[in-house]
């Protein structure tokens, strides 16, 4: 079922494809001395910047609002220690620079399972919602007020409707039937909302790049679930009642979650996230997914 997607990020180098400017980065980087991080950002290095924020935004780690602009800073200079991070490479530098070797096999890398956050807002233009373009859901009466609010008290904020809108959407595909499965799922997304790994906003979270994979799609097909664009009555129901149900006792320190099933890892896909995430401290298993910080 396509609500499971986001648990399996595909191995895919050659996947989203689609043009930009007429040139791809595995055909720009030609860069022998590798690359240092700025001010100043050399005009001779543009194209080879632009061609590694290109495949750090490929394999989910987000540069930053300027997007790919050819400009080695702070932003790209985070994106690079995620990426080193996962990778396991000697960062010494806070991601300020790259060698040739580096850049070289970063070509070549397929995403990990699930990439670590840069803390950076997403370019706009990317593989993201306008939340307030989402037709709004008919959820019913006073239990969706009342669920509303429970999410609202558990972030610690007021959530606007339209906001609202895309977390229940997002909690309908992330997650299986099960009741106490939605509200953690629910809880994982909000609390990242209030965690400084992270964006902080309810979409900036659910847009990031290879995280929530039935709001934004897979590396091979970068279209959302149909759960997430059109959720039955039911499951918009389910979650308001889960959330009314189970989301004040939902682990608040939870900020990860995965299949807990080994036959959902399929050919490029991690298995080793789902061990990880099973030994992390605090985990749990609920219903067919594993919950946890790593």
């Amino acid at each position: 079922m396509r609500y499971r997607d986001f648990k399996i990020v595909e191995n895919d180098s050659a996947a989203d494809t689609a043009p930009d400017d007429g040139t791809r980065g595995d055909q720009e980087t030609d860069s022998s001395d590798g690359l240092t991080a700025g001010p100043p950002y050399p005009p001779e290095d543009a194209d080879a910047v632009r061609a590694m924020q290109r495949k750090l935004e490929d394999l989910g780690y987000s540069v930053g609002s300027t997007g790919i602009d050819g400009k080695y800073g702070p932003r790209t200079s985070r994106a690079v220690s995620a990426y080193k991070r996962d990778f396991n490479i000697q960062d010494t530098d806070r991601g300020r620079s790259v060698d040739a070797g580096q850049l070289q096999a970063m070509q070549s890398a397929s995403a990990v399972e699930d990439p670590s956050p840069t803390g950076n807002e997403r370019a706009s233009g990317g593989a993201s919602f306008n939340p307030e373009e989402l037709a709004a859901l008919d959820f019913g009466g006073a239990d969706n007020e009342r669920a509303k609010q429970i999410a609202e008290e558990f972030l610690g904020s007021s959530i606007s409707d339209s906001h609202w809108n895309m977390l229940v959407r997002a909690t309908v595909s992330e997650a299986s039937p099960n009741q106490q499965e939605r509200a953690a799922v629910m809880a994982v997304i909000l609390n990242r909302v209030k965690s400084n790994r992270y964006p902080n906003s309810i979409p900036a979270v659910l847009t990031q790049r290879n995280q929530f994979q039935a709001v934004t799609g897979t590396p091979r097909d970068r279209t959302p679930s149909r759960w997430f664009t059109n959720p039955a009555p039911q499951q918009i129901a389910g979650v308001v009642q889960a959330v009314i149900d189970h989301l004040p006792d939902a682990n608040d320190n939870w900020l990860n979650f995965t299949s807990n099933n080994p036959r959902a890892y399929g050919a490029g896909t991690n298995i080793n996230f789902m061990y990880t995430m099973r030994q992390s401290p605090g985990a749990e298993v609920i219903g067919g997914t594993v919950f946890g910080t790593v």
